[in-house]
């Protein structure tokens, strides 16, 4: 048993709206709240509870970082900048692949000192041939960081070099010789669909009852799944009860793709597939059109906008007040490629909050308290979760809490809404403490650079001579691709 006291604790209150204890505190036993008052309640009913003061610091709900594929150095660090989506995946073709674990330590750590207590390991390979392995070291390291982690097994089986598909064997004749030879040594990303389907059930097995991690289908995206998969994947995550991850409409040569391959719509071809029997969150939909909003809010899919990554791979800002004026659920992910090349997710969440305003101003505390739902309880939807997002007796104890000196700075007026100054000025530098079902995973200070030492060693790239020109050699291609397509 212990209590965690504070300046102030955001408690869940009436109407799901945070209440603010100043001082406030919360107990926590076995992994849950067990109470949540004010610091005088709480050691009368708690007497021999262990008290852990965190000073001038406010307790919230532990962040939700809904999207992020596990890669803890981003590609500025590994040397492939910002491009347009299709030509930028491109061009890593010509690295080899790093140690998937260091990697992933890394995120993880990363994300623990920002104050991140879920996260969604979105699907990820990077293509070594062995994507099982791949996936159970990245399950190791969020479990020893202490993560709370809902793993995305991973599916893909068509429109890896372009889409449509059917556009392949003619784009690949447009590439010079080293370029095809590259394209032809690739090894496959993820495995064939039956394997898929007898991984989940191994790791389901291996993992039952797992405390902290939970694991969902992660098909890539419409353009690169066929039919036939998305019906098995969707019918196989119903009968379990586990979600359905994936992207969508992420970038214009998708939206291209999309108005091809699926005339009716997309979110109306994924339903008549059955998709919707199982619970899904998507990612992106930088690209959706009103009747692709429409649809989204009729089938009621959760969208986890990924700001920073949109804007910085050329898709363009997310709608967010568009799809929330649509009732839209909307959570935030980072992607690993966060607007300022950090995993600092208050930022990020600042980001997608402020695109959600639109031009309707509401004059009241309303805003901070919708970018905190961002960041926690809508997370926590899209990442399938339950039990986690808010302070209140009986749910997880996940909880961050945040240093208020640099917040508060020279001046606060004692009128100020606290909960206003913390999300517009609160960053990850001012995380002081991250708790995992009670137990402290990070304290401010802690290095995390210390997990990429290995992550660091194995970066270089690691293929034969002339990759880096042939993967460039595609790249270019593919924008000459896209751009000579229809819009």
């Amino acid at each position: 048993m212990r209590v965690l006291e504070a300046a102030c604790v955001a408690a869940a209150g009436a109407d799901a709206l945070p209440a603010l204890l100043s001082p406030g505190a919360v107990a926590v036993a076995r992994g849950r709240i067990v109470g949540v008052d004010t610091c005088e309640n709480l050691r009368t009913r708690f007497p021999a509870a262990e008290r852990l003061s965190l000073g001038d610091a406010i307790l919230l709900p532990g962040f939700v970082n809904a999207h992020q594929h596990g890669r803890g150095l981003s590609q500025i660090q590994l040397g492939y900048p910002d491009d347009a989506l299709e030509p930028w995946i491109a061009r890593r073709r010509g690295r080899g692949a790093p140690d998937a674990y260091a990697l992933t330590r890394l995120a993880a750590a990363q994300m623990v000192a920002n104050g991140v207590t879920t996260t969604l390991h979105a699907n990820y390979s990077y293509a070594t041939g062995d994507y099982e392995r791949e996936l159970r070291v990245a399950i190791r390291a969020y479990d020893e960081a202490g993560m709370r982690a809902t793993i995305c097994v991973g599916y893909a089986d068509q429109g890896g070099l372009v889409y449509p598909q059917a556009d392949e064997d003619a784009f690949r004749h447009t590439l010079p010789p080293a370029a095809q030879a590259l394209l032809n040594s690739a090894r496959p990303a993820y495995l064939p669909l039956a394997a898929t389907l007898v991984l989940m059930a191994r790791l389901l097995e291996d993992y039952g009852g797992h405390p902290r991690l939970t694991f969902a289908y992660g098909p890539a995206g419409p353009q690169w799944v066929s039919d036939a998969a998305w019906r098995a994947l969707a019918q196989d995550a119903a009968r379990r009860g586990i979600g359905l991850h994936f992207h969508l409409l992420e970038s214009p040569a998708q939206a291209q793709a999309a108005r091809t391959l699926y005339p009716d719509g997309v979110l109306a071809h994924l339903e008549a597939l059955g998709v919707f029997a199982a619970q899904a969150s998507a990612a992106h939909f930088a690209q959706a059109t009103p009747a692709d909003i429409k649809a989204a809010a009729r089938l009621g899919l959760t969208i986890v906008a990924n700001p920073g990554s949109n804007m910085r791979l050329y898709n363009g800002p997310p709608a967010i007040a568009a799809w929330r004026a649509a009732g839209l659920a909307v959570a935030v992910g980072t992607d690993n490629c966060a607007v300022d090349d950090t995993e600092d997710y208050l930022r990020e969440l600042r980001i997608g909050a402020l695109l959600a305003r639109g031009t309707e101003a509401s004059g009241t505390r309303s805003e901070a308290v919708r970018m905190l739902a961002m960041g926690t309880t809508a997370g926590a939807q899209a990442a399938f979760q339950t039990g986690t997002g808010r302070i209140a007796p009986g749910l997880k104890a996940d909880l961050v809490a945040l240093d208020l000196a640099r917040i508060r700075g020279a001046y606060l007026d004692a009128d100020a809404d606290l909960l206003d100054a913390v999300m517009a000025r609160g960053c990850g530098a001012d995380v002081a403490l991250t708790m995992v079902d009670g137990e402290v995973i990070y304290r401010q200070g802690e290095a995390t650079e210390a997990f990429g030492a290995s992550a660091t060693a194995r970066a270089a790239r690691s293929a034969g001579p002339g990759t880096s020109e042939a993967s460039e050699a595609i790249a270019t291609a593919l924008r000459r691709h896209y751009a000579d397509r229809p819009s």
